[in-house]
């Protein structure tokens, strides 16, 4: 394994070893090292992360462009904030299609559609407004939150169990 620098553009920002990422939904991590390796015969450029939640994945750097991101910035942090004090969308009235769209947010990993997640489900949760969150909604519900909340925390070098505070009072206001 080597730990040469190498940099990669990714959404805007060159990023490489030693930077902290997001890997979709899986999470934050650091950029430890890259390596060569062979695949399918031909030797590949590839990143290897190391994730808060202690997986360690290698991407080819190709791939690492497409998948991976810069952690959150001041202005991502504040919109984050307006996402999660918004009043929710309209519910999909049809369970399957509600299940859908939500996985479809967590696998973008986008910060903005994880608070969407995390502030729908927590209202859900807290009011029921006759409708609760099923067992596979609550599932993601949850899995939102904790990837939004360590990845607030790493960016802001606060402990999870602030950030998870500071969501409830974000989201507070409406319960």
């Amino acid at each position: 394994m080597a730990s040469g620098t190498v940099k990669i553009e990714i959404e805007g920002a060159t990023l490489g070893v030693g930077d902290a990422v997001v890997y979709a939904a899986h999470g934050v991590g650091r950029v430890v090292a890259r390596e060569q390796r062979d695949v399918a015969g031909a030797a590949r450029e590839c990143l290897v992360v190391d994730l808060v939640t202690g997986l360690r994945v290698t991407l080819p750097t190709e791939d690492a462009a497409e998948r991976l991101r810069p952690v959150l910035s001041d202005a991502d942090i504040k919109q984050v904030a307006r996402v999660l004090a918004a009043e929710p969308g309209e519910r999909e009235r049809l369970w399957t299609k509600r299940i859908q769209t939500s996985k479809a947010k967590l696998a973008t990993g986008a910060a903005a559609e994880l608070a969407e997640l995390v502030r729908d489900g927590a209202l859900l949760e807290r009011t029921g407004n006759g409708s609760r969150l099923s067992h596979q909604e609550r599932r993601l519900y949850v899995q939102a939150r904790d990837l939004l909340a360590r990845e607030l925390a790493w960016a802001q070098g606060l402990e999870v169990e602030q950030v998870e505070a500071w969501i409830d009072a974000q989201i507070g206001s409406k319960s």
